[in-house]
């Protein structure tokens, strides 16, 4: 029997994939095996088959890790699968199977409405903190006076003098030994961000919290290669503003997009409608329209279910989608 590759999360099993050839494994859509979560990295692991055996290989870095049976992986040094071994991938559980693959079920016919996506609304995350760099105490003696022999350590004078050099030079050492960290868009000062994001060409509303700007800038690149895409639209949304769409396109009204998203409770992080609307038009086709639903928190969460005596509520009336117009475009001189 071929091997395959359960995939789970929270108890709920989403697919079960066979594993005949080399498979990647990342957030993207073009990984073979696209996992929806800001846990899992662009690139997260891959596993290759080498020898009549299967090699799982951890390749992403930072705050991005691998679980094979509880024990994390080092980057870049595969390991082994073995029949029952659990890998966990941020908040998904792959098992490694050696029965056959569960059949697929057959693609629903042309005609259909296709919805896509969980509505969800994410505060944005507290910065990181930052802190003054250290100056070096009055009165104390230069480190320079340490590659010195200990004859001249004993020497006051020159433990002053040498301490003018350390002052000049210890800053510029300690910024140059740090200066990748300006370019990190997760520690960078945030005097920085605008610069970095002109340098790279991509908008940046000095509205956003901080903690979005950043955010955004370090994906902004990646996402930039899925821009007019399904999934592009809704990574955008959820690190910009937080938000997780469900995406619906119905065959019956072909070019058209309806975008629903959940109306948050207002907050620091909480961007009007108008902002969302506007963006959601840059990162659409230009031959695509699209209608925007706003669903209150109420509406999206589940009433608890009713008593047995209870007489049953009334049902609700349909609620029709109003089309949103693209943001106005500013007053400029007549044509």
């Amino acid at each position: 029997m071929s091997a395959s590759l359960q995939v789970r999360r929270g108890g709920e099993v989403l697919r079960v994939l066979p594993l005949a050839r080399a498979l990647s494994i990342g957030r993207t859509p073009d990984n073979g095996l696209p996992l929806r979560d800001p846990s899992v990295a662009i690139r997260h692991a891959e596993i290759s088959a080498e020898g009549g055996a299967l090699l799982l290989t951890h390749l992403a870095g930072g705050e991005h890790v691998t679980f094979v049976n509880g024990h994390r992986l080092a980057p870049n040094e595969p390991r082994r699968l073995e029949p029952g071994d659990e890998i966990q991938i941020g908040p998904f559980t792959l098992a490694f199977l050696t029965a056959a693959p569960e059949t697929r079920p057959a693609p629903a016919p042309a005609g259909r409405v296709r919805e896509q996506g969980d509505l969800a609304a994410r505060p944005a995350r507290a910065p990181l903190p930052t802190f003054p760099p250290e100056v070096p105490a009055r009165g104390t003696l230069a480190l320079y006076t340490e590659f010195l022999p200990p004859f001249f350590q004993e020497s006051e004078f020159l433990s002053r003098y040498l301490k003018i050099f350390e002052a000049i030079w210890e800053p510029l050492q300690r910024r140059q030994d740090s200066v990748d960290m300006i370019f990190d868009p997760r520690v960078a000062p945030p005097r920085v961000l605008a610069w970095m994001a002109a340098w790279l060409g991509v908008p940046l509303d000095p509205h956003w919290p901080e903690a979005r700007q950043r955010a955004w800038l370090r994906e902004a690149v990646t996402l930039y290669r899925w821009r007019g895409t399904r999934y592009g639209l809704s990574r955008a949304l959820e690190t910009v503003y937080g938000l997780s769409p469900v995406l619906r396109e119905d065959s019956a009204q072909p070019h058209t997009l309806t975008v629903r998203l959940l109306d948050p409770p207002d907050g620091d992080d909480t961007a009007s409608r108008e902002a969302v609307t506007a963006f959601i038009h840059a990162h659409t086709p230009a031959h695509t329209r699209v209608d925007v639903e706003w669903v209150g928190a109420d509406a999206a969460s589940p009433s608890p279910p009713a008593p047995a005596d209870a007489a049953p509520p009334p049902e609700p009336e349909p609620v029709t989608a109003q089309p949103t117009p693209p943001p106005a475009a500013p007053d400029g001189p007549p044509a």
